[in-house]
């Protein structure tokens, strides 16, 4: 089983690789940032109203956090490609930390 990362964008496509950041952090109205490792975190739902009137962060342990994500960008190394920078607005969902199973022309 293989593991990897996929950035969903606002229109529907979708982009398989690796996240490079090592951790995300969202103001939320606890008054004071919080910030999650990469490694713990299921996905994340950018601001998208009305779907999304708030950016969520949604971790390993089941936690929802809900506020303003920090930064602009996500770094990104699609899977055979160079690193690039995607803008928080291009996407819709970030989903991290998923497996997969490799098979006939299903490269990991």
């Amino acid at each position: 089983m293989s593991w990897r990362d996929l950035v969903i964008g606002r229109h529907g496509e979708s982009l398989g690789g690796e996240v490079l950041d090592a951790s995300f952090a969202i103001t939320t109205v606890f008054g004071q940032p919080l910030t999650f490792k990469t490694r713990d975190l299921c996905w994340i739902h950018f601001k998208n109203p009305p779907q999304f009137p708030e950016d969520e962060i949604w971790t390993v342990n089941d936690d929802c956090v809900r506020g303003a994500l920090q930064g602009t960008a996500v770094s990104f190394r699609p899977a055979g490609q160079k690193p690039i920078s995607i803008p928080h607005s291009a996407i819709h969902t970030l989903l991290v930390n998923q497996s997969f199973a490799a098979g006939p022309g299903l490269e990991p």
